[in-house]
């Protein structure tokens, strides 16, 4: 019988999660505590296997991380979410906990343009061997979570005076918008792990030179790689961006 791949999918929502990574941080606050004092913190008698799969979820959020002698605390990633110094540290590190769980993002690079039916999603997960039983609830976990992902980043987008878009584009896409994680590392990860590399089993090659700046592309050069390489430009031009406005905001300080 087709089992379900747990380790590849959360058992609930990014939005539950975050509700239960609150009811851990009131209690520890950034204290490391063993699992099974994190298991009460939630409601549960001890370590089960409820109590286990919800301690899972958390970390495959980002929203616990290990600690020494086999403990777990909250990470700084929820600390962004829970407490966040600004509205777009909030919504990075929401759609950053959204491209966590590795179903996630392989739902979004199954379908790089828009969010599948849940008729087209459910054939997919069954086509992957998920149980049917578990599907609904993977379905649920991710549309809930998409749909924080995209609330947020229009709340972000009417706080700093930007005009939403009518229909926001998938969670990996997100990563284009102002309100990307200011790390170069980690938006060229979430770009490289959503959109693939470039099939170098092939010579053809380019290089575009602007400014001083060198750009050298390898790999296959036909409008699908073209593609792929415009998506991974917006994402780093948005970390530009994000870092320009934190500068304008430092020399507005200064003038004070």
């Amino acid at each position: 019988m087709a089992r379900v791949r747990s380790p590849n999918y959360p058992q609930f929502s990014l939005p539950e999660a975050i509700s239960r990574i609150q009811k851990i941080h009131a209690a520890e606050q950034h204290l490391a505590a063993p699992r099974e004092v994190l298991a009460k913190h939630l409601g549960y008698g001890g370590m089960n296997g409820k109590s286990s799969a919800a301690l899972s979820a958390l970390g495959k959020y980002g929203l616990l991380e290990d600690a020494p002698g086999d403990k777990l605390r909250v990470s700084q990633l929820a600390l962004s979410i829970l407490h966040p110094k600004d509205a777009r540290e909030k919504a990075g590190a929401i759609q950053e906990a959204a491209t966590r769980p590795p179903l996630f993002v392989e739902i979004a690079n199954e379908w790089p343009d828009g969010t599948p039916s849940d008729q087209n999603l459910r054939s997919y997960l069954i086509r992957k061997n998920f149980a049917v039983d578990a599907i609904d609830r993977v379905i649920k976990s991710f549309r809930e979570t998409v749909e924080l992902v995209t609330q947020e980043s229009v709340a972000y987008g009417d706080r700093v005076g930007d005009t939403p878009e009518p229909e926001a584009p998938p969670m990996i896409e997100q990563q284009d918008r102002r309100t990307a994680p200011v790390d170069p590392a980690k938006v060229a990860f979430v770009a490289d792990h959503a959109f693939g590399d470039f099939d170098l089993t092939k010579v053809n090659q380019f290089s575009i030179v602007d400014q001083g700046s060198v750009i050298h592309v390898r790999g296959t050069v036909d409008r699908k790689g073209l593609d792929k390489l415009l998506k991974k430009l917006v994402a780093y031009k948005a970390v530009l961006d994000a870092s320009a406005d934190d500068d304008e905001d430092l020399e507005e300080q200064d003038d004070v």
